[in-house]
């Protein structure tokens, strides 16, 4: 099995230690040294742990290890592997030149190491022409959505995400038919008064006759809860050369939450953003956001843990987007109803943010603003 290596919150090296059972002497000793950089390595050989040990303790950085380690009797063991930047840097350097496995592991730090850091973070406003998404604010008729959008512009809004089907946990599928017929008004007013070309416009659908009649008004974003799992959104992005969110989830959102077992989550969401990746530039489509599916096929844990650790995925050297606006785990979290979750949603992002979010798409855009404007002050003085 091939090594997986995820970059972790320094913050959580403590518990990191004690999840593979590090003997508390070293971690203690461990503890004190410069660590930047934090990566949990799984499935890694024997014979690569002891050259990687001897490398990493080479350059100043560590290797720690399960006590039981020292005995042998693994073909591979999981490791913490903790250093600063420059250490990271001439490590992987080294490692290139190793064998059992760690050239690919010094080329997968270099990808972390290197990774850009995120940018100005922007809002993706949310509108809703349902009558049935689980948050009842961000519901609105046409007219009342053009206005929403005009408000936006005037507001320095980035992008304004709009969509005609609820995805909430348990909902069916709809047909574009239904969904056009949903939005079209919409649609040809943005297209009459050239709103695409004053804001950023999103389509969020996941039938492509929808995507392609929003992206011919002048939409610029195709966001797909599905993750592109129909080829011919692929197609429709591509033709009108608009950008793809790709999100991550499972199964549809009538049974996602059934489908909540993940032998390795980050794993997974790795293997699932570079096969789509992939795909995307098959087709063309070189603009791409990345969304981790908060609440989608995941229970509270997964959710708090992709938030913990979202700079695990700026790897990828793409845009990170979140959303977990009045989401069920900030009323687990709470033990608020949906209506009281403005501010879990803002502790949230805001730690969101901290960890590598570019994007947070919100409901109340405001408050967003403003918790942006005064962490960016912070970060600027």
């Amino acid at each position: 099995m091939k090594t997986f290596i995820q970059r972790i919150n320094p913050s959580s090296l403590r518990r990191e230690f004690e999840k593979i059972g590090v003997d508390e002497v070293g971690a203690g000793i461990m503890e004190k040294k410069s660590h930047d950089y934090l990566f949990h390595l799984y499935d890694l050989p024997l014979s690569a742990l002891h050259i990687l040990k001897q490398e990493a303790i080479s350059v100043g950085a560590d290797l720690a290890t399960p006590k039981e380690a020292i005995l042998c009797q693994s073909k591979s063991y999981e490791a913490i592997l903790l250093g600063n930047h420059s250490q990271m840097l001439r490590l992987a350097q080294k490692c290139l030149s190793q064998p059992f496995g760690l050239k690919a592991v010094a080329q997968t730090l270099k990808e972390h190491i290197q990774a850009k850091s995120e940018g100005k973070p922007q809002i993706m406003a949310i509108l809703n022409i349902t009558p049935d998404s689980f948050y009842e604010g961000s519901r609105f008729g046409v007219e009342e959505a053009l206005k929403e959008i005009e408000r936006y512009i005037e507001l320095g809004v980035e992008i304004v995400d709009i969509g005609g089907a609820s995805s909430k946990p348990g909902s069916e599928l709809i047909s574009s038919e239904e969904e056009i017929g949903r939005l079209k008004g919409l649609f040809d007013e943005v297209a009459e008064r050239g709103l695409g070309e004053k804001i950023k416009l999103s389509i969020d659908t996941y039938n492509y006759k929808t995507a392609e009649y929003a992206l011919k008004s002048g939409f610029k974003i195709l966001n797909d809860i599905l993750g592109f799992s129909d080829e011919r959104m692929f197609e429709v992005c591509a033709k009108y050369q608009a950008e793809a969110v790709l999100m991550h989830s499972r199964g549809t959102p009538k049974d996602m939450q059934t489908l909540t077992h993940y032998p390795s989550l980050f794993a997974e969401l790795d293997e699932f953003f570079g096969s789509k990746i992939h795909k995307a530039r098959e087709f063309g489509i070189s603009s791409l956001i990345l969304d981790i599916g908060f609440g989608f096929a995941k229970e509270l844990e997964h959710n708090l843990s992709l938030i913990r650790d979202l700079r695990h995925f700026r790897h990828f050297n793409l845009p990170l987007l979140v959303g977990a606006s009045r989401k069920n785990t900030i009323g687990l979290l709470t033990q608020k109803p949906i209506n009281e979750r403005l501010s879990g949603t803002l502790a949230m992002h805001q730690v969101a943010l901290e960890n590598g979010a570019d994007i947070l798409r919100v409901h109340d855009v405001i408050e967003h603003l403003d918790m942006i404007a005064i962490t960016q002050s912070l970060k600027e003085l």
